[in-house]
């Protein structure tokens, strides 16, 4: 089932502050001459862009950004004049040293073709927002370019879904149970949606992100084919956990190589090389996996494979990763793989890095270290010691103005009118931070006594995550402080106060003042 899905429109800054910026369906934007539909991993992006694409018939096509550039526009005509829907920018921009380099060749494609209509898909994190809005706008038709957020599942998408769904006998029970366990965040997503669903359809709830993309992904390689394991003798078949850890080698491969996907038959090439270039001890089960369903089938084409979404890749890349280091692989060694020169980790890497973290309890200090906003809104920090914790914490305080989507004012005139907390995804990945056991450090934060930008800034962010964690009205006074005190910024006494309010649910709102 898919339900119609609604958006955000992020005003440029010359916009209207009058400007009905409510969520409408993503329909409504059919006759915009252009637009980016920004969305965070498994958001439901290229889903939508199907739909659409569906919906808008002969007159428009549908094509992944990777090949857009691959393929000549003058090898295919039916492109021309139509609605061109260019799916996934940040696969191709991530991979290059300078993310305005596929960029342009995309602007450079769509000039070439006579500046068609058009639609370009993004995640929020790998799109530059006003620079590329403008540099956007010279290819668009009328020099118009709208930039639209994709939301969150409603409430009424999320049990719409699970009522459909086979697998849920009871969709208020399911929802209920989810947020009981403080994973409800995840229904509002698509793909960890139906990655939980998979994973209960086991009869066990996950306590976390990262089990539950165990679950689901254990789901997901088992042949549910009659024929097929009629077909096979029990002690040829690979068992499902020998077919995970072939299905991440062959992600950790794709991922780190910057291919596409993998050619089963046929003939291979850069983009989409043989399972041999894998080197792995056991190719028939490399064979075996791609016809499970962690892999799809790549475009028209039988013989080409690539994973079933980006994050899934993810997660199981790092797995693999994880044994390898297990087994002697130096930690730093991995990492020196998904770092570019100046040790940070690459753009393209951070979700497979973040899951490596969450895998690998050797890799864990150093990746939160080099990237500690990437650690947490890509893999799953539940599982970390108190002193893991603590390190990402303090990590994160260094991290100061980047912490902030407003911090660049270019960013900030985008945000300006449409209403989007830029905040939000940031702040739900790290609400796990705030835990009885975390209240020292917390409170180290809160009351300390810098009033720089960044610490300004950092000390937001730790209100706001609070705001997501469990009660803990030990806290009440310092909030109040802070409430209080004029040398901090106006927008962080009113998290503080919020912080307040979620912390001691009884006290009077006049508490405060």
């Amino acid at each position: 089932m898919i339900v119609s899905r609604t958006c955000s429109e992020i005003s440029a800054k010359n916009a209207e502050p009058h400007q009905d910026k409510e969520p409408r369906p993503l329909e409504t934007f059919r006759d915009a001459p252009a637009y980016v539909l920004l969305g965070d991993p498994g958001a439901g992006k290229t889903t939508a862009f199907e739909a659409e694409c569906k919906a808008l018939g002969e007159p428009a096509c549908l094509f992944t950004a990777r090949d857009f550039l691959a393929f000549d526009p003058q090898h295919h005509p039916e492109w021309r004049d139509k609605t061109l829907f260019i799916d996934g920018l940040d696969e191709v921009r991530a991979g290059s040293s300078d993310a305005r380099t596929p960029f342009d060749a995309i602007r450079g494609r769509l000039d070439a073709l006579g500046k068609p209509r058009f639609r370009l898909s993004c995640r929020a994190a790998d799109w530059l927002w006003a620079n590329d809005r403008r540099h956007l706008e010279s290819v668009a038709p009328g020099a118009e370019v709208t930039v639209l957020q994709l939301d969150p599942l409603t409430d009424s998408d999320i049990e719409q879904l699970l009522e459909a769904h086979p697998r849920v006998d009871d969709a208020e029970a399911f929802i209920a149970e989810a947020n009981e366990r403080r994973i409800g965040d995840l229904l509002a997503n698509p793909q960890t949606l139906a990655l939980l669903v998979s994973a209960v359809a086991g009869g066990n709830w996950p306590e976390s992100r990262k089990e539950t993309f165990e679950m689901a992904c254990s789901q997901m390689v088992r042949e549910h084919n009659e024929e097929h394991l009629a077909a096979s003798t029990s002690s040829s078949l690979p068992t499902p956990a020998q077919l995970l850890y072939a299905a991440g080698r062959l992600c950790a491969v794709q991922l780190i190589a910057g291919v596409a996907g993998y050619t089963l038959h046929g003939e291979p090439d850069d983009e989409y090389p043989s399972l041999d270039q894998c080197e792995y001890a056991h190719p028939e089960r490399l064979r075996l996996v791609l016809g499970r369903k962690l892999f799809k089938g790549a475009g028209a084409s039988d013989n080409r494979f690539t994973p079933v979404h980006r994050h899934v890749a993810e997660f199981l890349g790092a797995r693999h990763l994880a044994r390898i280091i297990d087994d002697g692989l130096p930690a730093r060694r991995a990492i020196a793989l998904m770092t570019g020169d100046d040790g940070t980790v690459v753009t393209e890497l951070r979700g497979l890095s973040a899951w490596l973290a969450a895998h690998c309890q050797d890799s864990r200090m150093d990746l939160i270290e080099r990237d500690p906003i990437g650690v947490g809104l890509y893999g799953d920090v539940r599982g970390f010691s108190l002193d893991e914790k603590r390190a990402l914490l303090s990590s994160l305080g260094r991290e100061g103005v980047r912490l902030d989507p407003w911090s660049d004012p270019l960013a900030r005139n985008d945000f300006l009118f449409s209403g989007i907390d830029p905040f939000r995804e940031r702040v739900m990945a790290f609400g796990v931070l705030a835990t009885p056991d975390m209240e020292l450090a917390l409170r180290e934060v809160l009351q300390d006594g810098s009033r720089d930008k960044g610490h300004q800034i950092f000390t937001d962010f730790v209100l706001r995550v609070l705001e997501q964690g469990a009660p803990l009205p030990s806290l009440s006074e310092t909030m109040l402080a802070i409430v209080h005190d004029d040398t901090r910024w106006p927008r962080v006494k009113e998290s503080a106060l919020r912080a307040f309010m979620r912390h001691c649910p009884d006290s009077s709102p006049h508490a405060a003042f």
